[in-house]
C-alpha cells in the first residue's frame, strides 16, 4: 500500500514539479503577497520598529498567521534577537521566563521569583536595546494563555524604562475576546487577516506552483480553484490540503486507467477520493462537477470493491452533511463550545381563564368616550440597539458585507450617549458580546460591500474617532459573536 510520501511523489512526477507546492521547502522559499498580505508585512515591520503599541494579529486556524509572521522576521536585519513562543506548550510563567532568557541570550539567572525575573528581563532588554540591539517576542496561539499569564507577559511593556527600550511583542491569536486588554489602543494595534477571495486563491496557487518548478499556469481550472477555495473557506492552510488531495486523486484516476486500477491503489486512495467527492458535493456552484473524468465509473477491474468504496463515501458524506447541518442551525461555521450547555426551553406561560362577557346591559351614557392614549414613538435605530445584542440594520445586512468596529467598552450607556451626539446616529450600532464572561459592547459604523471599501472609508469617520484604530469586521462574524453572547 502506498503511503502519503509515495502519493505526493506520484503527483510531482505527473505534473513535472521539482518540489511539493504545499511542502515546507516552498513555505521557506516563497511568500505570496495576495490579499494585501505584502502590505500587512510591511505595516507590521514598521509598527514593531517604531510604534509604542505592540501588535496583535488575528485569523482563524490555518489562516496564515504563522507564515506571515515568518515573513516579517525575514525582513528584519541581524540586529534583531527573536524569541518564538507557543502558548500551547509554554503556559507556565517559569518556563516562559526560561524560554525568553535562553532564546534571547540574556544570560540571566532563573532562580528568582516571578516578579524579579520579569523585572530583570525588562532591564536587560532596555540596556542592550540602548546599545543598538532590538528584541522581539512572537507568541503563537496567544489566546491559549490564561489571563494571569497574559498579564505578566504584557507587563514587559510597562516595566520598560522607556517605550523605545522595551521588548516588542507580536501575538498571533484566533480571537481577540480571549486576549486581556485587546481593546486597549495604547497597548495593542489589532490586525485581522482576511480570507482569500477567488482571485487571491488563484494568485496564491500560482506563486506556490512557480516556486515548485511549474512556471506555466496553475494546472487547475479557474472554476475548480474557486470551488476548492470555497471548500477551504478562503484559509490558505486548508487550501493547501484540499488542493493537494485534489491533485493526488487526479493522478490516480488519470494514470491508472491505462494499466488497470490495482485494488491496493484504490484502497490507499479512498481517503483522497472521498475528499474529491465531497468537493464535488459541497462546492459545486454550477451544473458540472469539478472533473467529470475523475468521477465516472471505475474500470471493470475494481468492480469487486466498488460497493465498499461507495459505502465509505456514503459514510463520509453523511458526516459532512451532519457538520453542515449543525453549522447552518448555529449560524456559524464554528461549533459552540462543548462546555456550554444549551439553554433550557422557556416554560410555557400559564393560560389565563377566558373572560366571561358581562351580560348586564350598560346604561346609556351620552358622555363621549375618551380618546385612546397615543402609542409611544418607535426609538431611533441607533438607540434601539441599546436594548438588543445586535442592531436591526446589522441583523438585516448580508453576511458578506462589512462594518467598521470603532471601539469596545463595558459601559453601554457611554456608547449610547456618544451615538446621540453624532450628526448621523443611524450609521452607528452596538454589538453586545462577552469578554471575560462579562458584557462587552462594541461600537460599529456603516455597511460596506467588502473589507477594502470599509478600510477606505476610515479617513471619513467623524472627528470623535480620529484617534481610534478602526478595523473592518465581517457582518457574519459580528452576528455570530452577538448570538453567542445571548
Amino acid at each position: 500500500m502506498q503511503d502519503m510520501p509515495d502519493q505526493t511523489q506520484r503527483m510531482l512526477d505527473y505534473y513535472g514539479l521539482a518540489r511539493d507546492p504545499f511542502g515546507e521547502d516552498v513555505d521557506a522559499a516563497v511568500f505570496s503577497g495576495v490579499a494585501e498580505r505584502s502590505d500587512t508585512v510591511e505595516q507590521l515591520k514598521h509598527l514593531l520598529t517604531f510604534s509604542p503599541q505592540d501588535c496583535l494579529m488575528m485569523a482563524p486556524a490555518e489562516g496564515g498567521k504563522r507564515h506571515l509572521a515568518r515573513e516579517v522576521l525575514r525582513r528584519f536585519d541581524d540586529e534583531w534577537r527573536v524569541a518564538w513562543l507557543d502558548a500551547g506548550s509554554a503556559s507556565q510563567l517559569d518556563l516562559i521566563c526560561r524560554e525568553l532568557i535562553g532564546q534571547l541570550g540574556l544570560g540571566l539567572r532563573v532562580d528568582s521569583d516571578t516578579a524579579s525575573l520579569f523585572r530583570n528581563i525588562a532591564d536587560a532588554v532596555a540596556q542592550r536595546t540602548a546599545d543598538g540591539e532590538n528584541f522581539l517576542m512572537i507568541v503563537e496561539h496567544a489566546d491559549r494563555w490564561s489571563g494571569e499569564v497574559q498579564s505578566w507577559v504584557q507587563s514587559l511593556h510597562t516595566l520598560a524604562t522607556q517605550p523605545d527600550l522595551r521588548m516588542r511583542q507580536l501575538w498571533l491569536a484566533e480571537s481577540a475576546t480571549a486576549i486581556e486588554q485587546a481593546g486597549n489602543d495604547e497597548l495593542w494595534f489589532v490586525m485581522v487577516l482576511e480570507a482569500f477571495s477567488e482571485t487571491d486563491a488563484a494568485g496564491y496557487l500560482r506563486d506556490r506552483f512557480a516556486a515548485a518548478g511549474h512556471l506555466d499556469a496553475v494546472p487547475i481550472d479557474t472554476r475548480d480553484i474557486a470551488r476548492l477555495n470555497d471548500l477551504a473557506h478562503g484559509l490558505p492552510g486548508h487550501l493547501n490540503q484540499v488542493v493537494s488531495d485534489y491533485l493526488i486523486a487526479g493522478t490516480f484516476k488519470t494514470t491508472e486507467r491505462q494499466h488497470g486500477f490495482p485494488l491496493t491503489h484504490l484502497i490507499a486512495g479512498t481517503a483522497v477520493v472521498s475528499l474529491l467527492v465531497l468537493v464535488f458535493l459541497y462546492s459545486r456552484g454550477g451544473d458540472e462537477p469539478l472533473q467529470e473524468e475523475m468521477l465516472r465509473e471505475p474500470d471493470t477491474q475494481v468492480a469487486a470493491v466498488n460497493s465498499e468504496v461507495q459505502q465509505r463515501l456514503a459514510e463520509a458524506v453523511a458526516r459532512v452533511e451532519a457538520r453542515q447541518q449543525n453549522a447552518t442551525e448555529s449560524g456559524n461555521d464554528t461549533p459552540a463550545p462543548a462546555d456550554e450547555p444549551p439553554e433550557p426551553p422557556a416554560a410555557p406561560a400559564p393560560e389565563e381563564p377566558p373572560v366571561e362577557p358581562d351580560s348586564t346591559p350598560e346604561p346609556e351614557d351620552n358622555t363621549p368616550a375618551p380618546e385612546p392614549a397615543p402609542e409611544p414613538a418607535a426609538p431611533e435605530p441607533a438607540i434601539a440597539a441599546a436594548t438588543d445584542a445586535l442592531p436591526n440594520w446589522l441583523a438585516a445586512a448580508s453576511d458578506t458585507q462589512y462594518s467598521l468596529q470603532l471601539l469596545g467598552v463595558r459601559d453601554r450607556s457611554a456608547i449610547v450617549r456618544l451615538i446621540e451626539d453624532q450628526a448621523d446616529p443611524d450609521q452607528f450600532g452596538i454589538v453586545t458580546t462577552q469578554l471575560d464572561n462579562r458584557p462587552w459592547h462594541v461600537l460599529v459604523y456603516g455597511l460596506y460591500p467588502d473589507s477594502a471599501t470599509a478600510r477606505a472609508d476610515i479617513p471619513n469617520l467623524p472627528d470623535d474617532f480620529s484617534d481610534q484604530s478602526p478595523w473592518a469586521r465581517n457582518v457574519a462574524d459580528l452576528k455570530a459573536t452577538a448570538i453567542q453572547s445571548n
